[in-house]
């Protein structure tokens, strides 16, 4: 008798707790279920001055060896691909990158089984952290949008974009937050 009450108790807060979570509105469920799957993720440290067009295969076993849980696919639709050329790509959920920045998720590009591209998002409110980082680690490197004439454009939220040319491709940052939305970087290599 004893041995039932708890169990009793948590089937009925099991279906309370899923009740609930089915009246929250889709985009606190997806938060929830984004959190949850972050959750135990190892840091992501692969220093972004350091992407190069590896092999497909090869970038996958090393980000599974690191404990990273790669979802692959390809097929991709125009809104999955960086550029037209991507033909798959494999994310993974992460908790933090680099300085304990807190982040999101890694998403790998690629062509023709070399890796392209390679965006990271961080988490809402990282946005100085993430520019602390990347000041101090791309110190050496060539800013682009610093150059005479040089007009990179700017984000989805007309926000400026601030870009390097490091060793094998470039890597672009939002050059200022945008409140609410989570701050991206996304390494392109040289075509």
């Amino acid at each position: 008798m004893k041995l039932l009450r708890p169990i009793f108790l948590a089937v009925v807060l099991f279906g309370a707790g899923t009740l609930v979570f089915s009246s929250l509105p889709l985009h606190y469920q997806n938060a929830i279920r984004d959190w949850y799957a972050r959750l135990g993720t190892p840091t992501y440290a692969e220093s972004p001055d350091h992407f190069s067009a590896r092999d497909q295969a090869a970038v996958i076993s090393e980000n599974q060896a690191r404990g990273h849980k790669l979802k692959c696919y390809g097929n991709l639709g125009p809104a999955e691909r960086v550029t037209a050329q991507n033909d798959y790509l494999c994310s993974a959920h992460i908790s933090k990158a680099y300085d304990n920045i807190p982040a999101r998720l890694v998403t790998f590009f690629f062509t023709k089984n070399k890796l392209s591209n390679v965006r990271i998002e961080f988490a809402d409110g990282s946005f100085d952290q993430l520019q602390d980082y990347l000041t101090r680690k791309l110190e050496n490197y060539p800013r682009l949008d610093q150059m005479p004439g040089a007009r990179f454009g700017t984000d989805a939220f007309g926000k400026k974009l601030v870009v390097w040319r490091v060793q094998n491709g470039l890597l672009t940052a939002q050059a200022e937050a945008t409140p609410g939305q989570n701050p991206i970087i996304l390494w392109s290599g040289y075509q």
